[in-house]
């Protein structure tokens, strides 16, 4: 349901001015976090709702007791009229302390992950990603707060499986696909390799990708660019090899830093704008990545303290 829609439902609820079917779905919402209460009668709905109204006003009301019920149901919602359905459940799950795992790969590393829904994560090196020990509730969730991953997703039309990786958020049903969202590049992009994927922002829906398309989200000024791309190449890095298409500096540098540890620092300008085509094999030496980086622009390489500069 839009987002907008969904306000108003819940803001006629308040007031009372819900009709029946808004009133069973905002309260067939609530429930469905906490199956074993049980159905509302209406008294209780009508002292649910004030409760709720209650709690929403009380920066203008003295303080008052409300029964644990109402202030969990009017806190979430409050939440939830400002930052939608998908970002607020993981909210609510943050604040029930549910059981996470946390896995962080360093320089150099790769892993390979299996969900509670025996769905498959790569994760890249310099990455972080948040995993539920198990999924629960109508959605699959999972937190990139940082790197590259793909994943290949089991079907479940029941269950929409969901990427947070802020501010933009990847749905899928059961499908493969590449998120990478390295801080650095100001850049998130996702690439399709099997199915259809959503991509949503800021509560709107900003494409729906098919395979051999890739989104790319300027998270500075929430540009957005869609393009073609060989999906082979998108997550060849889970085999050993990055492909680079015209990559700036920044990326180069990124990607020298992650593969081999080698902290890449342009002499001048003109080098920092240079773009760079290539094939890195994961497992060159040192010397080997930095003489073809040179061929490409007929540069030089020098070392400084724990520093390459290229110039």
């Amino acid at each position: 349901m839009d987002i907008y829609k969904l306000k108003k439902i819940l803001s006629r609820y308040l007031k009372g001015q819900s009709n029946e079917t808004e009133s069973a779905l905002v309260e067939a919402w609530y429930r469905s976090y906490d199956a074993e209460e049980k159905p509302l009668d209406n008294s209780e709905a009508i002292a649910l709702r004030n409760s709720i109204k209650s709690r929403i006003d009380a920066d203008t009301l003295k303080p008052r007791i409300i029964s644990t019920r109402a202030f969990r149901i009017a806190a979430t919602l409050a939440i939830f009229s400002v930052v939608g359905l998908s970002t607020w459940k993981f909210s609510h799950r943050k604040a029930n302390n549910e059981a996470y795992t946390i896995v962080i790969t360093g320089t150099k590393g790769l892993k390979e992950l299996k969900l509670p829904d025996g769905s498959t994560v790569w994760l890249n090196a310099a990455s972080r990603i948040k995993i539920p020990e198990a999924f629960t509730g109508p959605r699959r969730e999972v937190v990139l707060e940082e790197g590259e991953a793909f994943f290949d997703i089991k079907h479940d039309a029941e269950h929409p499986f969901i990427v947070h990786s802020a501010p933009v958020n990847v749905q899928v049903l059961g499908t493969s696909f590449n998120v990478r969202a390295y801080k650095a590049l100001q850049t998130i992009s996702v690439a399709v390799a099997t199915g259809k994927v959503g991509i949503t922002g800021k509560s709107k829906t900003l494409a729906m990708l098919l395979p051999g398309q890739q989104l790319s989200f300027n998270t500075l000024t929430g540009e957005i660019a869609q393009s073609n791309v060989n999906t082979d190449f998108s997550q060849s890095w889970k085999k050993g090899y990055t492909y680079l298409n015209q990559a700036s500096f920044n990326e180069l540098a990124l990607v020298v830093k992650n593969i081999y540890g080698l902290s890449l620092k342009p002499a001048n300008k003109k080098i920092a704008n240079y773009r760079f085509s290539m094939r890195l094999v994961h497992n060159m030496q040192s010397k080997q990545i930095l003489d073809l980086i040179s061929q490409l622009h007929h540069t030089h390489y020098r070392k400084e303290g724990t520093d390459i500069i290229l110039y």
